[in-house]
């Protein structure tokens, strides 16, 4: 993804399937808070929660770090939450 940093949200089960060339990913940013829908990663990283989508994984360069279990449930918590707030 070049400079871009994204939280790959998708299970591993389907992110080790050779046949499928994409990954769910949300963008990652520097400058974010707890309002709207990003989750805190730690260190200074937001995941954009409400950018969700999808990545081929030719694109992805390399795994920056791995986060903890709270925070993908915190992201899976955040998904829930945007899929049930209701429009206008």
């Amino acid at each position: 993804m070049g400079d871009a940093a994204v939280l790959v949200i998708s299970s591993t089960v389907y992110n080790e399937i050779d046949s499928e060339p994409t990954v769910l990913a949300a963008l990652v940013v520097g400058r974010a808070t707890d309002e709207g829908f990003c989750v805190d990663l730690g260190d200074g990283q937001w995941a954009v929660m409400g950018l969700v989508t999808y990545v081929p994984k030719a694109h992805l360069v390399e795994c920056q770090r791995r986060v903890a279990a709270q925070v993908l449930t915190n992201a899976d918590n955040m998904l829930f939450k945007i899929l049930v707030t209701p429009e206008g």
